[in-house]
């Protein structure tokens, strides 16, 4: 499982079908009082304030996955349709507010959308077909307008590839990893309809509900709130700033390009499994794991007596499990090592620096930077994900499946998605287009899995690491 851009998928070519959620004939939006979450908000303020300032930069995570070949149109629109209906915040939309004061929420009922697909073309060359697909995303998988996802669907020989983005306000990460499984199972139920099948998933909660109440909760908060004050003490210790990769990456041309990024397989399966096992021998868990391994190689880069990152937390609770929307919160992480530090020692220092960290997320960024008055960017992002209960994870490898994102040209950000699957751990990232960046980030998660190895097989942290912490310059 890994984060791409959809160009590196190295696509075979086929026939392109795109397939549109529009209102049912007849349908009426009624005006919905519950209000859009702070991310929602702020995702659609921002979006609105940069309009005129160019094309939108994409915002959208999608994913692609088979289901078998010789796709049956009506039954895969009844399943899209049928989706939906599940998830009402793929039937609700945001509109620009007409002052000063919070979008406003209109909101179709179940059964009042329709799902029509398109043939596009048959495409002889993957890149051109790549290349028609991210523009399709790129123009109608966006904040502003309903309804913010698209799919696309390619025929092959052996399977029916399907391609389906939204757009962030809609679906956080894990959401994403949610829809094959449910698209794949309400494409079956309808395939068998005639047969008097109906749909085998059960009724979910709605975001707009998780929304509404998260709202109340956190609008309550005032400067004096410990979540409030936690961030006013981290804020205090690093200037006002949030943390940066270890090492000066940015792209300081004004014009910056294109983030790349990359993929890496770190441990297989029974590695995956020990390193677990010494991480919980030594009291933390694999993610806390994960972040020592990070703290030591920044540490050996930098000489720095700190780790410092920020890190999303999803934010649901049990009747939101199965709920698409965006539940995440991001959360600063602080601990301190040393060059004698061995691995436990670091593992226990990152175990401590996670504590509390959960109900820190709990409360937007944007709430917090509205009561403490400022302006707050994250440029960099440590995410880990232990997938493997997800519904149809097991089938993901089968089913070809990739998680997907649109491109980013911000200049200083670096973010590493860490994934722990059935078929072991591996880490997704992307960075500013720069060559000091091409080579600082490559050799981070390159040294990164040498430390994971070293410590699922022994424990230990390897006896080199320290010689060949160092990056190479970049070539000017």
């Amino acid at each position: 499982m890994k984060f791409t851009d959809i160009p590196s998928l190295g696509m075979p070519p086929g026939p392109l079908t795109v397939w549109r959620t529009s209102a049912a004939p007849g349908a009426v939006w009624t005006r919905d009082a519950r209000p859009a979450s702070h991310v929602q908000e702020a995702h659609l303020t921002y979006a609105l304030a940069t309009a005129g300032e160019g094309p939108p930069a994409p915002s959208w995570l999608g994913i692609a996955f088979d289901l078998p070949a010789g796709l049956d149109p009506d039954a895969f629109a009844a399943a899209l349709c049928a989706w939906t209906d599940r998830h009402e915040n793929l039937r609700s939309r945001l509109l620009p507010p007409a002052a000063s004061g919070p979008p406003l929420r209109e909101t179709l009922p179940a059964g009042a959308t329709a799902v029509r697909g398109t043939e596009v073309g048959d495409f002889a060359d993957g890149a051109e077909l790549a290349r028609r697909i991210e523009e399709l995303f790129d123009r109608e998988a966006g904040p502003v307008g309903w309804p913010g996802f698209v799919c696309a669907t390619v025929a092959r020989a052996d399977a029916t590839t399907v391609h389906l983005a939204a757009d962030h306000s809609l679906m956080d990460g894990y959401s994403v990893l949610l829809i094959p499984y449910e698209i794949h199972a309400l494409y079956a139920a309808a395939l068998a309809a005639g047969k008097g099948a109906v749909s085998p998933l059960p009724p979910v909660a709605s975001y707009l509900d998780f929304a509404a109440a998260e709202r109340a909760t956190v609008d309550a908060l005032t400067s004096e709130h410990e979540v409030v004050v936690q961030w006013c003490r981290f804020l205090a210790e690093t200037g006002g700033r949030l943390p940066e990769f270890p090492v000066p990456v940015n792209d300081v041309s004004g014009d910056p390009g294109a983030q790349p990024g990359g993929y890496l397989e770190l441990l297989g399966p029974a590695a995956a499994r020990a390193f677990d096992r010494v991480c919980r021998a030594g009291g933390g868990d694999a993610f806390s794991g994960v972040l020592a391994c990070l703290a030591r190689v920044g540490h050996e880069m930098t000489d720095e007596q700190a780790f410092s990152t920020m890190a999303p937390f999803h934010t649901r609770t049990e009747p939101y499990g199965s709920s698409l929307g965006w539940y995440v919160g991001m959360a600063p992480i602080s601990f301190p090592l040393h060059a004698s530090d061995f691995f436990e020692d670091v593992l226990h220092s990152a175990v401590s620096g996670l504590e509390g960290v959960k109900e820190l997320a709990r409360v937007p960024v944007s709430r917090v930077t509205e009561l403490l008055g400022a302006t707050l960017r994250d440029p960099f992002m440590i995410s880990y994900m232990d997938l493997r209960l997800t519904p149809g994870a097991r089938e993901w490898h089968g089913r070809r499946t990739v998680t997907l994102r649109g491109r980013s040209t911000d200049p200083d950000e670096v973010c590493f998605w860490f994934m722990r699957t059935h078929e072991g751990l591996s880490v997704s990232y992307r960075h500013p287009a720069t060559a000091a960046a091409d080579i600082a980030v490559r050799h981070y998660v390159e040294h990164v899995r040498r430390l994971l190895e070293a410590v699922a097989d022994t424990g230990r942290w390897p006896s080199d690491s320290l010689q060949e912490a160092q990056p190479p310059a970049p070539v000017v």
